[in-house]
């Protein structure tokens, strides 16, 4: 039980280092976009699973702003974390 809780907070950490850029509730897709390239890529922790999910998560961004540039970037976050 303390595990699969601790996997989760630690989860829900790094899903949110990954749309950290977000720093706007009313940044749309194409300011996320210009934001995200100017930052670089997200930064490795050293875990090897936890930087594929971010990865991952990074990409579903990127993939749902491309397509929807005027769409909200939290709307694109909650997309890349299932919501």
């Amino acid at each position: 039980m303390r595990f699969a809780c601790l996997v989760a907070v630690t989860s829900i950490l790094f899903a949110q280092a990954a749309v950290a850029q977000v720093t706007d509730p009313d940044m749309n897709c194409a300011d996320y976009l210009k934001l995200a390239a100017s930052a670089g890529p997200t930064p490795k922790t050293g875990d090897a699973a936890m930087d594929k999910m971010a990865a991952d998560i990074d990409g579903k961004m990127n993939a749902y702003c491309k397509a929807n540039p005027k769409a909200k970037a939290m709307e694109a976050a909650e997309k890349a974390m299932g919501g």
